[in-house]
């Protein structure tokens, strides 16, 4: 990956490589004699402009002097994608039962072959460079197919660019880059290219930031300017004899973990509640490769000692001993164990996870994917931690082109600070190199994590999203939990007091990764008994935390959800409006607080409160969309199960099915998703921002999906 690198050949001729943003060698660079700068440059009909800086991105930087012409830079040209439009179009023909393409998934090489750029690109771009003066021999390919690279110098790239290069000195930090203001292409090539660097981005460097980081705290602890922006999606532990006035185990003295009953299900839910919801039967299949992903990171590692605790309590057909299978990226630890940590360290997320999910699915494994080395892991946990990026590693470790892909203007990891990813080799921790396919991806992985959505550029979650798309067409389902806070963030995410945006707070803050149009977003519910009867709970939307749901800033609802939504605005009456463009930072909006046109989220929800789990050393009860993600994982688990059974595929991407047969759900009526001084969304008849389609009802999901 590209970062700033440059080779400067001094007056004397001796050449030297600066890696990073121009560290040592920039210094010597701005001493050395350059080339008068340029009077404004007269663009021929020709060309036009290709890229600009924009003051968002450049004002904590300042130019200083030009790049001596005979400096050495390192070109990459980011070749145009093909087929991201056809991407989704084949994803819909995958997963629509009408489509003689139904679960026709493609293989990993089949689906970068697929994205590459066309060869007439390639071939444009190359004739463009050999008749500006750069030699074929000088070019080459990258492996991924994704981009042109060579070297060349400073003035050599000026005249192809129409541009000058000059050294940019960040405000802050010090940090150099070289780039330019602005740069153009011929009218025949912009086509062909998607960008160019050393070009407009201005890339800062973690060492520097990391430098900094300390004065930030300082400044943060007092001013709470900024917090970290994805966190799990969790509420505070209940100890287990804690309950509320009407709870039936008021007639417990000592309440009995062992012994709870059908009629705890409401303030005591264990997975035999769950199971008997959702009339899942016990499961006897167990297809090798099958197993259930679980992604954590953030310093959260399941316990070993609590799972064993767990399972002999609750589930004593499931023997001491069994833990999940690690997939450990760029250095990451598992278990808390491994992590050296005591047992009160257990992460409750990891824990809730499997404890919520394995049961459903046994004698089925799981697998962990744990990310990022306990640099990273601690560091990004803080609330002021300058890595701000998130999912990017573990995309990388699932897809080996994914560490070099471009879209969207974004080449592989963010170095950014705005979406600033893990760097790898890591001198205070793994100091391989970052980790980039070496794991298969599983038929279902869970993520339980999330932020604001607008916590990071669009084009970060933009690119995130083409590649859950590119997991789905292989056959992949990404499930996620869609968050807490109702219609916005957590309290303090990115100096949000309330976790809302605009002037006054009252503007809906979505939630990251749930708004991709890929993504299984899952949403929250409680089980209630009807008064006097002892009979099934029913569910309505969470009540001690609200489930998050609403609609996206970037992404628009998809083809398949669009009648959805509009059928709900037929059913509601809402006390707030909506606005068409949030603009740059919610305060155009007039008086809208969501947006008219986005991805509503979620799809389908389930329980998500009150669940017994045993942690850090007790017994516990916990709520959140963090329970509601894996139990949807492991209905999805089981459904493949019995396709694969079948001799059939996984269900990969099953939006367009599921929202084609609402039937296969119990539709949640009751209940709202409050939060940034408003109601928030209202629970009502069909799909719905608070609980989505509703709660699944297995056996008729299961003939549907096994119909197919």
């Amino acid at each position: 990956m590209l970062f700033g690198q440059v080779a400067a050949v001094l007056a004397g001729g001796a050449a030297l490589a600066a890696a990073g943003p121009l560290s040592h060698s920039v210094r010597d660079l701005q001493g050395a004699a350059g080339h008068a700068a340029l009077g404004k440059r007269e663009i021929p009909s020709s060309h036009v402009l290709h890229e600009r800086q924009l003051p968002q991105w450049s004002h904590n930087w300042k130019r200083t002097v030009k790049v001596p012409r005979d400096a050495l830079l390192p070109v990459r040209i980011g070749l145009k994608q093909r087929n991201l439009d056809e991407g989704a179009e084949l994803l819909h023909k995958i997963s629509n039962p009408e489509s003689p393409h139904f679960g026709k998934h493609l293989s990993s090489t089949e689906v970068i072959d697929m994205f590459a750029p066309e060869q007439s690109s390639v071939d444009a771009v190359i004739d463009w460079l050999v008749s500006s003066g750069i030699s074929a021999d000088r070019i080459s390919h990258s492996a991924n197919k994704q981009w042109v690279q060579f070297d060349a110098k400073a003035f050599e790239m000026e005249d192809i660019m129409l541009a000058d290069f000059y050294i940019f000195e960040h405000v802050t930090t010090g940090t150099k880059n070289v780039a330019v203001d602005e740069y153009h292409v011929p009218y025949e090539i912009q086509e062909h290219i998607d960008f160019i660097t050393p070009g407009i981005k201005m890339r800062s460097d973690p060492r520097e930031l990391k430098k900094e980081r300390r004065k930030r705290e300082i400044e943060q602890e007092v001013h709470h300017l900024k917090k970290r922006g994805f966190q799990p999606q969790h509420t505070e532990l209940l100890p287990i004899n804690d309950h509320e006035s009407n709870s039936p185990a008021d007639a417990i003295p000592s309440l009995n973990i062992s012994n709870l009953t059908p009629a705890h299900c409401d303030f005591y839910v264990t997975d035999t509640c769950i199971k008997a919801q959702y009339y899942i039967p016990n499961n006897a299949l167990a297809a090798p490769g099958n197993e259930l992903g679980i992604f954590e990171t953030l310093n959260d590692h399941y316990g070993k000692l609590d799972l064993d605790v767990y399972f002999s309590t609750l589930y004593p057909y499931i023997p001491n001993g069994t833990y999940p299978t690690e997939k450990l990226i760029d250095g990451a630890v598992g278990s808390v164990e491994e992590a050296g940590l005591d047992e009160e360290d257990a992460g409750v997320e990891s824990d809730l996870d499997f404890m919520s999910a394995w049961p459903i699915i046994w004698p089925q494994r799981t697998v962990l994917f744990q990310t990022d080395d306990q640099f990273y892991e601690v560091n990004q946990s803080s609330a002021t931690t300058p890595y701000l990026g998130f999912y990017n590693t573990f995309f990388d470790a699932l897809d080996g082109s994914y560490c070099t892909y471009s879209a969207y203007g974004e080449t592989g990891d963010c170095t950014d600070p705005a979406c600033l990813d893990p760097v790898y080799p890591d001198p205070n921790g793994y100091q391989g190199q970052l980790q980039c396919g070496v794991y298969e991806p599983t038929n279902v992985i869970s993520i339980s994590y999330g932020g604001g959505e607008a916590d990071l550029p669009a084009y970060y979650l933009k690119r995130q999203c083409n590649e859950i798309m590119k997991l789905g067409l292989q056959g992949t389902t990404v499930v996620m939990s869609s968050g807490d806070y109702g219609v916005g963030s957590y309290p303090g995410d990115f100096g949000l007091e309330s976790g809302c945006a605009g002037p006054n707070a009252t503007v809906f803050y979505p939630d990251a990764d749930a708004t991709c149009p890929y993504v299984l977003a899952v949403g929250s519910t409680q089980f209630q008994f009807a008064s006097n009867t002892s009979t099934r709970p029913y569910e309505v939307a969470t009540e001690r935390f609200a489930s998050g749901g609403g609609f996206s800033n970037y992404f628009d609802a998809p083809s398949w959800q669009t009648s959805h939504i509009e059928a709900y605005f037929d059913e509601v009456e809402l006390n707030f409006t909506g606005y068409v463009d949030a603009g740059t930072n919610f305060s155009d909006v007039g008086d809208g607080v969501y947006h008219i046109g986005g991805r509503g989220y979620p799809d389908v929800s389930a329980i998500g409160d009150y669940f017994v789990m045993y942690t850090q050393g007790g017994w516990y009860r916990v709520g959140g969309t963090s329970l509601s993600s894996p139990v949807w994982g492991a209905v999805l688990t089981l459904v493949n199960e019995h396709r694969l059974a079948a001799n059939k595929s996984t269900v990969g991407f099953v939006h367009e099915i599921l929202y084609s047969h609402p039937e296969v759900f119990t539709d949640v009526t009751e209940g709202s998703n409050p939060n940034c001084d408003s109601t928030g969304f209202l629970a009502a008849p069909g799909w719905d921002p608070v609980s989505g389609l509703g709660t699944p009802n297995f056996p008729k999901l299961l003939s549907l999906l096994l119909s197919v």
